[in-house]
């Protein structure tokens, strides 16, 4: 598998939000049960499932769907540590159970920014999660000056307190040439000791064969960032100058399964409870035994700043 980037496709004057090629925001968005999407972006994902399938392996819809579970779990984690701001990078557009929405429920006070990259993603958070707590940014991440130095960020979050910098199912979009391992770490020494580091990270340990097979369908079909799956000991150095937390670098399914609390449809007094109690965002499978390694497609962990 190369992990160096190709030319880039052909540019389209007249295509400025790029409806030409699939978008793994939008894709993503997809497989979650959003609106957001157009029909290069649902047979791009279909395709992907199809492959997938036919290899016997839980598709992107089961690992979206688990890494959103994650989110919560993590941002619980962190609030629970005392984390009250955090920087969520690459957050895509805005789905169920958002980070702002996780920590409000247990500190309305608490601080989030999101960033994003694609103009389309960032107006559209923009205007869907706004408020005085919130600040939705388009920057480059692989510029970490770009966030850093942001004037609303610096107005928001103090970095003179722990923060929680998170990569949720990010950096795999990022060639090794972009160097994620060194954008992690201008993060890492722009906060404090006690900051807190959430990542997932899609893996070649469980699914070797099927990680090449769908990078190649990346590139085959032009998405806009890559899928790039690394080694456990690849993902283990994102965690340099951080102490990982227990249980370690695990699946999502074998991270704090205890802290499982998903976030919920506030229900008027009359309103008829729905099967799944107002569950924001429905499980696709039954829970997993606490030994299971889930869908299994990523490896994550959350690491505290030496």
């Amino acid at each position: 598998m190369s992990a160096e980037p190709p030319a880039p496709p052909e540019v389209r004057p007249h295509d400025p939000v790029g409806l030409s090629y699939p978008n793994t925001a939008r894709i993503w968005n997809y497989q979650l049960g959003g609106k957001d999407h157009f029909a290069v972006d649902r047979e791009a994902s279909e395709a992907a499932s199809a492959m997938i399938r036919g290899m016997g392996i839980p598709t992107g819809e089961d690992a979206a769907h688990e890494g959103r579970h994650l989110l919560q779990r993590m941002v619980d984690y962190m609030l629970g540590r005392g984390i009250r701001q955090f920087l969520d990078l690459g957050s895509g557009l805005p789905n169920m159970a958002n980070t702002h929405q996780i920590a409000h429920r247990v500190d309305p006070d608490a601080l989030v920014v999101y960033v994003d990259r694609d103009p389309v993603v960032s107006t559209h958070a923009a205007a869907l999660m706004a408020g005085p707590k919130v600040v939705t940014l388009g920057a480059d991440l692989r510029e970490p000056e770009q966030v850093l130095g942001n004037k609303q960020v610096r107005e928001l979050l103090d970095f003179d307190q722990p923060v929680g910098i998170m990569f949720i199912c990010m950096l795999h979009c990022l060639w090794d040439e972009e160097d994620p391992w060194g954008v992690v770490r201008k993060f890492r020494d722009a906060v404090v000791p006690g900051s807190h580091l959430a990542l997932s990270h899609l893996t070649n340990e469980t699914y070797p064969e099927a990680a090449k097979k769908l990078f190649q369908m990346t590139q085959d079909l032009h998405w806009d960032a890559p899928l790039i799956a690394r080694n456990r000991p690849d993902i283990a150095r994102l965690f340099d100058g951080f102490t990982l937390v227990e249980p370690g670098l695990v699946p999502p399914a074998q991270w704090r399964s205890d802290l499982d609390n998903p976030l919920r449809i506030q229900q008027k007094p009359d309103d008829q409870a729905e099967d799944d109690g107002g569950l924001v965002l429905r499980r696709r499978f039954p829970e997993p035994p606490k030994d299971d390694r889930g869908v299994a497609w990523h490896l994550c962990g959350i690491g505290i700043k030496d």
